[in-house]
């Protein structure tokens, strides 16, 4: 005996009604237990460091080895000066990434001196030539070719920055337009234009910092940072996206310049 369709039907629509009830659950369930979208990454925040620029005044291993007593403990990134008389490297420990030419006399003055830790990434030296040579017409003695020690160093927080430590001529060699002073101050100034990086220039400009008639600020836009008090002629130029705090003098070390110190913070790319 064969069965109508119509009792089949019916019997099938029951069952099909209870199977996409189970499906609509078990979707709800699979649903309730999916991960929460991940939080959106927040934007890294501005790296800090210190700074400190520092005139080792052509002393030899064991006085700048004192000298670093005061100003280790203070500085993420040290720009030198007047180093002629010392390897760096050889007197400072593996925590630091020394940034020294050393081939000749001339070339080893300025330099700088990166701790490992405080950075992500360090470049390699390149020296820009700030002046030659000059006798400066002083009895006093002239001055040797002066370098732009120019590093690339790669914060935490992934931004690249342009540091460069620096020594402008002495007051012997101001003598006004085409002496070894301006020379120097203009190729500063074309530094800091083709720069195409933000910017921390650590030197002994050797004039008050904030007050020069070679207009180094305002020509580049850089924001000069020196001491409010004591010899003046040592401190910062940087770029106008960096913000700086704690600008102060360290303790006298055995140079007769006194370490300028300051807390740099960068923004992220």
């Amino acid at each position: 005996m064969t069965h109508s369709p119509a009792p089949l039907i019916k019997r099938f629509v029951p069952l099909m009604g209870a199977a996409l009830a189970v499906m609509v659950t078990s979707g709800a369930a699979l649903a309730s237990v999916q991960p929460a979208p991940a939080p959106k990454v927040a934007a890294m925040a501005n790296e800090q460091l210190r700074v400190v620029t520092a005139n080792l005044a052509f002393r030899g291993p064991d006085a700048v080895r004192n000298d670093w007593n005061t100003i280790g403990p203070e500085a993420d990134i040290v720009f030198v000066q007047e180093a002629k008389n010392v390897r760096l490297r050889d007197i400072l420990g593996d925590g630091w990434a020394v940034r020294q030419d050393t081939s000749s006399e001339d070339r080893q003055g300025s330099a700088v001196v990166i701790r490992k830790s405080a950075v992500k990434s360090i470049g390699e030296l390149q020296l820009v030539k700030g002046v030659d040579a000059n006798d400066c017409d002083s009895p006093q003695g002239g001055i040797m070719t002066r370098w732009i020690a120019q590093v690339d160093v790669q914060l935490n927080n992934n931004r690249w920055i342009r540091t460069a430590s620096l020594h402008l001529p002495p007051a012997r060699c101001q003598t006004g337009l085409g002496s070894p002073y301006a020379v120097m101050a203009d190729n500063v100034v074309a530094f800091a234009k083709r720069s195409g990086r933000i910017l921390v220039l650590g030197a002994d400009w050797n004039k008050v910092v904030d007050d020069d008639p070679n207009d180094i600020g305002a020509r580049t836009g850089l924001k000069p940072r020196g001491p409010d008090t004591g010899t003046r002629i040592d401190g910062f130029y940087v770029s106008p996206e960096i913000s700086t705090n704690d600008l102060r003098h360290l303790p006298q070390t055995g140079s007769d310049h006194r370490p300028v110190r300051m807390t740099i913070a960068v923004p992220a790319p």
